[in-house]
């Protein structure tokens, strides 16, 4: 589907994700995945170059792409404290560093909000809304707003990477990455259907990057320099495919009051890695 951006005057904004989204929520509990130390946030100009909890930087992706539809501020995370009130503003952040679509996913990092947590933490958002402007507001509100979701490399980075005993995982167990697919797949739905029933109209749902380009992925496969993982990427773009193809039936089932838009994050990091001179 193509999309042609026009700034908007203002809007509200709710994101789910992980790392590549997270706004500060990990400040907020304890967890080995935090951003909250120099050189994160040297470049991000509203808190003078200090860390804010984004794993960057500068801004995330979803700063990024919101100001250049017409956002004045960005969405705090939710877990910050006295953010309620700016659901009806900007919207609220509920991305957690190191989560995933599957509840275990991230683990190792101890604390994490899961995406189907992210979804009850907007439930209660949702209901804080009500009681500020009441069922029918809500709504209208609701249908204007764009939920946005960057969730599932973490899922896919525990797939790719070799098991770890002490934790009672064996590579042996391991189902076969169309299964794995699906299985994440057939998640999101759930937490997509979800936010759906609870009012969402306009989603952004962003697919898995290259992750076999990483260099933590290049490294456990001992790959040569400037080489990717052809192996993993093949998984990472058969995970997109099925995503992709879940997002066009819901556009079929639901449009056109709802609106489904895959984020092609594959293929645009793809070009950047492959023309990287272009693009300084």
């Amino acid at each position: 589907m193509n999309i042609t951006v026009t700034p908007c005057v203002s809007f509200t904004s709710f994101v789910f994700g992980d790392s590549l989204v997270d706004a500060g929520n990990n400040d907020y509990f304890f967890t080995l995945s935090k951003a909250n130390s120099p050189p994160y946030g040297i470049d991000f100009k509203p808190s003078g170059g200090r860390p804010t909890g984004r794993f960057t930087n500068g801004r995330t992706i979803s700063d990024i792409v919101g100001q250049s539809l017409g956002a004045k501020s960005f969405p705090p995370p939710y877990l910050a404290p006295n953010t309620e009130d700016e659901a009806l503003r900007s919207g609220i952040n509920y991305a957690s560093g190191a989560s995933g679509i599957l509840e275990e996913t991230g683990l190792l990092f101890i604390g994490r909000v899961p995406l189907r947590e992210q979804v009850n933490y907007f439930e209660q958002t949702r209901a804080h809304i009500v009681n500020l402007i009441g069922e029918n507001g809500t709504k209208d509100l609701l249908k204007k707003a764009i939920f946005s979701l960057t969730i599932g490399s973490n899922d896919l980075l525990n797939y790719v990477q070799p098991s770890i005993p002490f934790f009672g995982h064996d590579d042996h167990d391991k189902t076969t990455p169309a299964m794995f697919q699906d299985f994440m797949v057939s998640n999101l739905t759930v937490h997509l259907k979800r936010l759906y029933e609870l009012g969402a109209r306009k989603f952004i749902v962003v697919g898995v990057g290259p992750l076999g380009c990483i260099p933590f992925i290049r490294a456990l496969s001992f790959m040569p320099s400037g080489k990717c993982s052809e192996e993993v990427n093949e998984i990472i773009q058969g995970y997109n495919k099925k995503l992709n193809g879940v997002l066009d039936h819901f556009n079929k089932e639901l449009g056109p009051e709802t609106i489904f838009v895959y984020a092609n994050s594959y293929d645009i990091f793809i070009k950047i890695i492959e023309n990287h001179r272009q693009y300084g």
